[in-house]
């Protein structure tokens, strides 16, 4: 199809068609633009037409006074023209573009000091661009509109010229047939060749008017302009941004998409909550005039500072399941939010956290089983360690000091007990059968990754980080009591029965402590190379290798709730060295721990130890302490210590301490501290495993859906009628953690016990998986 400007360039060359039997080749075609009004596109038309232009020396213009001009028609190649200039022979000829001089004033110009002067002889000689009404020069709307011309239908009236002088340089790349397909051209679809995407400019502008102002043209200010007022029913020039922001927060009519433009990222455009704000209706005595209250940020601000009261005066409800019923209602009120621009740019992260509580506040309903240690170790890998990670999750997802206090007044309430319940069940469980697991047998190509405190749930969140590769995931007790000299030396993969130290220290042969230089040591004797973990060695991979970090357990011990929001940072730079392991060469890697930890919401409650009956404060730790040989055991948990069965260690009972103020802590006989994990981690490899869904956790109208493989790009629908994309419920939704969706499904679109289906999609909309299931797990 042929473009607008091949037909310009081509009535230029036919300007210069003569009479070989009557009359000679004309030198050149003269154009006449008194007006200047194609001034803006002959950059353009130069790329088809050799055209050169009279006025001030510009060379890379092709620009010149007349006498230039005369220069370089009389020997074009001994001229220094611009690349962009059409080649000019016989079929393509000269073109003469005269801006701002009509063709009568070549005939006025007799003076030698004329400055087209030197012209007036070649135009003698020379054929003119004439329009189809005589001799007057073609304009470009009565050129393009002419049926001499391009033959467009062009709108007659004042702003469809303007229109035109606005977007004549997109013009002219458009396709003919293209633009006759659009009927009239009038003002609104001339300025829509230059809005290619008006609602990405109107949020734009809204974010930043003055930048976004300068940095456009003006042909398409004034298009961008037209459109706002043929379509969004405003002038931005006239308007201005505070009336546009209340449409915008209105959404109604065409605003409604552009509301949902922005919902689609809004964290690209950090000023419009400001002009939201400014915009907002006033209210009345029934609330806001706004049909959209969630449109405007200090609405989400006033919801926030509601549920951070709210959740503070949890922690005053004696009764449990009050404060469970209390804590399940504020999510169904608030996680809506959650899934809103301001939940998207982070500032609902209250709605956020109140969601994770809810969820834990349902799981801790029930207790672990009192029929035995193995039992319960498997309740734990399975199910209990779920609920720590949603206290740690509730945490992080609250930055602010005052957040993280009403979150912590909810887990006071929630979470605590259940792990003082549960650490007593293990404790009991645990009186007889205990025995902490000790050694690593491990093949040549292995590489240990050590990683101190790495908690059953922080490890399954390093699994999900490391897919594709191929992981197994077991676990293991540590060595007792849970503390690193104890537990560090338990995991080396050497073949030395390592006995009693100091303290809690594992001993070598000597008696020296199992730690720094000797435990180095005693890897170098078993063959283990040492890799530095901070330089990231990667050593000999035909050997084992031994790597190790200890910053989860130091920021744990100096930054308590803070840790929250570091955990994934630090389970990042893991994986990080794992995968770099695995790209050396080599072939596993075996990541193991010395123990957990506990982390309560408040501080463990002080249990009396007396000082006389332990080995003194070196072998005293807020969890844990070592007996003096031969002293009554106190009515407390003890247990044997790993590294030499004759010396008793006494913990903790629950989750109390023997220190005041204890917070982040480890040492004592919990799940938490003692069933660790291991992963083993291999190349992935062979045909990827299809989707599928693993597990539905319904907490209110929210679905929790787990998927694997955990790399598979999928998102997650809730319908009625699995078949039916109609029917859809709740979703789409996209993974918010790695092997993980949360579907919030409306109320008044299917209640609790509505029968519904959870589906995984690809990415081309397939089925991969799906489950049937009730709205809110109810039967």
């Amino acid at each position: 199809m042929t473009a607008v400007r091949a037909v310009v360039a081509h009535a230029l060359r036919e300007a210069a068609a003569f009479n070989a039997d009557s009359s000679v080749r004309p030198a050149a075609v003269f154009w006449s633009d008194p007006d200047r009004a194609w001034e803006p596109v002959i950059r353009l038309l130069q790329e088809a037409v050799p055209i050169l232009i009279l006025g001030e020396y510009d060379l890379d213009k092709a620009q010149g006074p007349a006498i230039w001009m005369r220069a370089v028609l009389a020997d074009p190649d001994s001229a220094e023209l611009p690349d962009h200039l059409a080649s000019h022979d016989e079929k393509n000829p000269w073109v003469i573009y005269l801006p701002g001089i009509g063709r009568s004033a070549l005939s006025e110009a007799n003076s030698p000091e004329s400055a087209i002067a030197p012209l007036v002889e070649i135009a003698l000689r020379s054929n003119w661009w004439p329009s189809a009404y005589g001799q007057g020069a073609w304009t470009p709307h009565s050129f393009l509109g002419s049926k001499h011309g391009v033959g467009l239908d062009l709108g007659g009236d004042a702003k469809s010229k303007a229109a035109l002088s606005d977007v004549l340089d997109r013009l002219l790349i458009e396709k003919v047939d293209d633009l006759r397909l659009l009927g009239r051209l009038d003002a609104s679809r001339l300025h829509s060749l230059v809005m290619t995407d008006s609602i990405r400019m109107l949020l734009d502008w809204l974010d930043d008017p003055e930048a976004s102002r300068a940095a456009l043209s003006a042909a398409s200010w004034n298009a961008f302009r037209e459109a706002c007022r043929a379509t969004y029913g405003i002038d931005p020039e006239k308007d201005g941004v505070l009336t546009a922001a209340a449409r915008l927060g209105g959404r109604q009519g065409a605003w409604q998409g552009v509301w949902d433009r922005f919902e689609d990222n809004p964290r690209r455009y950090e000023k419009i909550p400001i002009r939201l704000d400014q915009a907002r209706p006033a209210q009345d005595l029934f609330g806001d005039v706004s049909p959209h209250p969630d449109s405007w940020p200090s609405w989400n601000a006033e919801q926030e500072s509601e549920l951070r009261q709210a959740l503070t005066a949890v922690a005053t409800t004696m009764d449990l399941e009050q404060a469970r019923a209390t804590v399940v209602d504020l999510a169904a009120g608030h996680s809506p939010r959650e899934e809103s621009v301001w939940g998207e740019m982070g500032r609902a992260p209250l709605a956020q956290a109140v969601a994770l509580l809810s969820e834990l506040a349902e799981l801790t309903r029930v207790s672990a089983p009192g029929n035995g240690l193995e039992a319960q170790i498997k309740w734990y890998v399975e199910l209990g360690h779920k609920i720590d990670d949603l206290a740690l999750r509730s945490l992080a997802a609250v930055p602010g000091a005052a957040d993280r206090a009403s979150v912590r007044k909810a887990l006071q309430v929630l979470y605590d007990p259940w792990v003082d319940r549960t650490a007593r069940a293990f404790q009991d469980a645990s009186s007889g059968e205990y025995s902490g697991d000790v050694g690593l047998n491990v093949a040549a190509g292995t590489c240990v990754v050590f990683v101190d405190a790495l908690r059953f749930d922080l490890a399954q969140r390093l699994a999900k980080r490391l897919a594709p590769l191929e992981i197994e995931t077991t676990s293991r007790l540590a060595a007792f009591p849970t503390v690193t000299p104890t537990g560090q030396p338990a995991v080396a993969p050497v073949n030395t029965t390592f006995g009693a130290g100091p303290a809690f220290d594992a001993g070598d042969a000597q008696g020296r402590s199992v730690k720094a230089a000797i435990f180095r040591s005693a890897l170098t004797e078993a063959g283990v190379q040492y890799l530095d973990w901070k330089s990231s060695e990667t050593g000999d991979i035909s050997g084992v290798g031994w790597t190790q970090t200890n910053t989860i357990d130091a920021l744990g011990h100096d930054h308590g709730h803070e840790l929250a929001g570091m955990i994934d940072q630090q389970l990042d730079l893991v994986a990080e060295r794992i995968r770099s392991l695995l790209d050396a060469g080599w072939q596993r890697v075996v990541v193991v721990t010395d123990h957990g930890f506990l982390l309560p919401a408040t501080a463990a409650p002080k249990v009396d130890l007396p000082l006389a009956i332990t080995e003194g404060d070196a072998a005293r730790k807020p969890r844990v302490a070592r007996l003096k040989t031969g002293v009554s055991s106190p009515d407390l948990p003890v247990l044997a210590w790993t590294w030499d069965a004759a010396i008793n260690m006494v913990s903790a009972p629950g989750a109390s301490a023997f220190v005041a103020g204890t917070l982040y802590e480890h040492g004592g006989l919990s799940p938490q501290e003692c069933v660790t994990p291991v992963l083993e981690i291999k190349s992935g490899g062979g045909a990827p495993k299809p989707a599928q869904i693993d597990s539905i956790r319904w907490t209110g109208q929210r679905c929790r859906i787990d998927y694997a493989p955990v790399e598979a790009d999928v998102t997650a629908e809730v319908r009625l009628a699995p078949g039916d994309p109609g029917s859809i419920i709740g979703g789409p939704k996209a993974p918010g953690e790695p092997g993980e969706i949360k579907v919030l499904v409306d109320e008044e679109r299917a209640a609790a016990g509505t029968q519904a289906f959870v589906l995984l999609l690809g990415v081309d909309g397939t089925v991969l998986a799906q489950r049937e299931t009730k709205v809110g797990g109810v039967e």
